[in-house]
């Protein structure tokens, strides 16, 4: 029996530690596109202007453009890590958590896919004004979202944040500060989608600003400050956690790794 638990510790602590590590590089990530996105020439311009401006300056608008395509790859690590971490202890809400975990996969999927998506369209939006009606018209059909409300990008995987973050506050999982940010994250997410969904605007002297680009802003800082968060107290509770695996595992699962 024990030679089979150090391999299923040995195996938890794998995912674990590297989950740790994967937390923080997100966190960093995230942190990296809120300085760049202000010094972005071309997020000051809309419309034709928006892609001359790409055009002439396109290193920082294609950078952190990639950096989210970054994020949705270690994104998919870090899903893995969570559901590991929680199911050690934890097995309520078995179906919705494994609804929502699918539904996790797909947004952090889709996060790889929709953005590498805007840095393809970037690159050939440049020469929309000097091709021809068929040309124009192509470029068009392409620059149509996969995900145009948002449902996988932000509903799906705030929706797992949400959940997620519910299941280690109540099985105490993780400290609960953290996880109530965890659920903050998750609902300004799913807030997200549902303010883009339905356009909802802001109009003041001068302007005017879409809601979800707040709640997104927000989403994002508060996403920096959760992941870099769970890097610490992960660490902090390594040991802890290590400690505690055989203890956390069912009696029909001892049963199964003795036979």
């Amino acid at each position: 029996m024990k030679e089979r638990l150090d391999v299923v510790k040995a195996k938890k602590m794998s995912i674990y530690t590297g989950g740790m590590w994967v937390s923080l590089i997100i966190g960093l990530l995230y942190t990296g596109i809120g300085i760049l996105m202000p010094l972005d020439p071309a997020e000051k311009y809309r419309g034709t202007e928006f892609y001359e401006q790409i055009a002439a300056h396109p290193f920082i608008p294609h950078f952190w453009r990639y950096i989210f395509v970054v994020i949705g790859f270690l994104s998919l690590y870090w899903i893995n890590t969570a559901v590991s971490v929680v199911r050690t202890k934890s097995y309520k809400w078995e179906g919705l958590y494994r609804w929502v975990t699918i539904l996790g996969y797909g947004g952090a999927a889709m996060l790889c896919i929709e953005w590498m998506r805007e840095i393809f369209i970037m690159k050939v939006m440049t020469l929309y004004s000097s091709g021809n009606e068929m040309y124009r018209t192509a470029l068009e059909v392409a620059a149509f979202p996969v995900d145009p409300d948002f449902l996988w990008m932000f509903g799906g995987f705030g929706l797992w944040y949400l959940v997620t973050s519910l299941l280690a506050k109540d099985s105490g999982i993780f400290s609960r500060k953290l996880n109530i940010l965890g659920i903050l994250v998750g609902l300004d997410l799913v807030l997200t989608m549902v303010f883009a969904m339905t356009d909802t605007i802001i109009y003041f002297e001068g302007g005017q600003m879409t809601v979800m680009q707040i709640t997104a802003l927000l989403g994002g800082i508060a996403g920096a400050v959760y992941h870099i968060w769970m890097f610490f107290d992960m660490k902090k509770n390594k040991a802890a956690f290590e400690a505690s695996i055989p203890t956390l595992l069912e009696p029909e699962r001892l049963e199964k790794y003795s036979a």
